[in-house]
Order: structure tokens, then sequence, then C-alpha cells
């Protein structure tokens, strides 16, 4: 995987690939329909986390899942 902390913030075809990917397979999990506003923020939440460095899809996929409970959670 390319380094991402020194290119541009640039999102490139197979970052979204990943991406999807990784989006996918949360919404499954969680019962969430995509293009609703819960998907909308798991996307915005998978799109902060890549930018930030993670760009393992597994890694991703932890984190985000990780995030997704908390704010069930809280509300």
């Amino acid at each position: 995987m390319i380094d991402r902390l020194n290119l541009d913030p640039a999102l490139y075809p197979s970052d979204l690939e990943s991406l999807k990917s990784v989006f996918d397979q949360l919404c499954q999990e969680s019962h969430i329909q995509p293009g609703s506003p819960e998907a909308e923020n798991v996307a915005s939440d998978l799109v902060r986390l890549f930018q930030d460095g993670l760009s393992d899809e597994t890694c991703l996929l932890i984190a985000a899942r990780a995030r997704h409970q908390d704010l069930r959670r809280a509300g």
C-alpha cells in the first residue's frame, strides 16, 4: 500500500475500491441501508480514517466497527 502520509489527500480508484469494500461490509453487518443518513455517516468516518493514515482494509473495518458501536451506544 502507498505511504499516504507523504502524498496529496486525493483518493485514487484503488482507494475508493478499498473504502467501498469496507463500507459494504459494515453496512451489511449492521443492517444499514446504503443511501441512508447513517450510511452517509459511515462513509464520512471511513474517509476521515483513511485520510488520517488508516489505509489497510482490515484496520479500517475494525476502527469503523468500533466507531459505529460507540455511536449506537451513545444514542
